[in-house]
């Protein structure tokens, strides 16, 4: 969504109103926060739009899998067919459902990840305890607004704009992007920013962020700082086989489809590589690849061939929604990648701690 900017103050004032009065309700004990007997780490955000979430759980199945720990995934499923229903989307054997049933980021959870057990519910509580039994540790995709559950630990993103400046009530939705004021960031046991790669950048933008935070938060508000960033691994075909490693895109024409929170981080990624991005067609988060669609995408490679196109990326949350390639016209790469836990002793530490290691 666009922010309303100014304009919009008298209604981020009543929103604000309304969040914190939500948030009063859980933590006066009028509304019920359950507890688990398994470690619940939720994954989540402050800000609308995309930040990495879907990344970073990706990442960190990968890190519990790797040291033989049994990890489940809990969505809501934004943007699947039946929003109301409770469901397995995978139970550790590969996906049972389709992506309009579950939702991308689930399906691609399962997509990726056949092996780990996958639920998507409108009531977070239904779907961990849909889960118990099936892993040592779950994931909550999107949880920080989930105040119904009390985690046992909590990741929440921190918008970009906090290393250079303080929060303001503008910031709220509609005028600006937070889902809830600057306050609830005590919530979280844990920050989380996108690194830039450089150790010594990161630390100063780290403390201008703590300094922009503690005019607003009390001293024991401050919570651990935590980096991560997305790295392209390689591009595949649509069946998975590797075509070419990051570095070989370095001087190809390429043209991108991309429906995601944030598209222009995949141009811009690109571009980082070398690639030269002849056009883009960015199309809504959670679309659905309708015929419509397709004929747009059909349509949009014919015209980046003419102008010098080899290749059609687009990205994995995409590529689980195409039963076939959308076209003929130009071959596909999927962009595949996760992100990269940076000062991983800091996250092993923090995953040990939650398993009891």
């Amino acid at each position: 969504m666009r922010p309303l900017g100014p304009a919009g103050l008298p209604l981020s004032l009543l929103y604000g109103l309304g969040t914190e009065l939500f948030r009063l309700g859980y933590e006066s004990g009028v509304l019920e926060r359950k507890s688990f007997g398994l470690p619940v780490l939720s994954v989540g955000n402050i800000e609308t739009g995309g930040t990495g979430k879907t990344p970073l759980v990706l990442s960190l199945c990968r890190f519990l899998l790797a040291r033989g720990r049994r990890p489940g995934i809990v969505s809501r499923g934004y943007g699947r067919r039946h929003s109301g229903r409770d469901l397995f989307v995978c139970r550790g054997q590969g996906p049972l459902v389709s992506p309009e049933e579950s939702g991308d980021e689930p399906a691609l959870y399962a997509w990726r990840y056949p092996e780990v057990p996958v639920v998507v519910a409108k009531d977070r509580r239904r779907g961990v305890g849909m889960l118990e039994g099936l892993c040592e540790i779950v994931l909550l995709d999107d949880g920080f607004q989930s105040l119904e559950i009390r985690p046992s630990a909590s990741l929440v993103f921190l918008p970009a704009f906090l290393s250079d400046r303080p929060p303001r009530w503008s910031d709220l939705l509609p005028s600006g992007l937070l889902r809830e004021p600057a306050g609830s960031l005590s919530r979280a046991t844990h920050w989380v920013m996108v690194s830039t790669g450089d150790p010594d950048q990161d630390r100063m933008r780290g403390a201008r962020v703590m300094d922009n935070l503690s005019g607003v938060l009390p001293p024991d508000g401050l919570r651990p700082l935590l980096f991560q960033r997305f790295l392209l691994s390689e591009v595949c075909d649509m069946e998975g086989r590797r075509l070419l490693l990051p570095g070989e895109l370095s001087g190809r024409r390429v043209a991108v489809v991309a429906g995601i929170a944030n598209p222009g981080r995949v141009e811009e990624g690109l571009r980082s590589l070398g690639a030269e991005v002849v056009g883009s067609l960015f199309l809504p988060d959670h679309v659905s690849y309708t015929l419509p669609i397709l004929d747009r995408i059909e349509d949009f490679a014919r015209k980046m061939k003419v102008r010098g196109a080899t290749l059609l990326l687009t990205t994995e949350k995409d590529r689980v929604k195409w039963n076939a390639s959308p076209t003929e016209t130009l071959p596909i790469g999927i962009l595949g990648g996760e992100a990269e836990l940076q000062d991983g002793e800091r996250w092993e530490a923090l995953l040990a701690a939650l398993l009891q290691e």
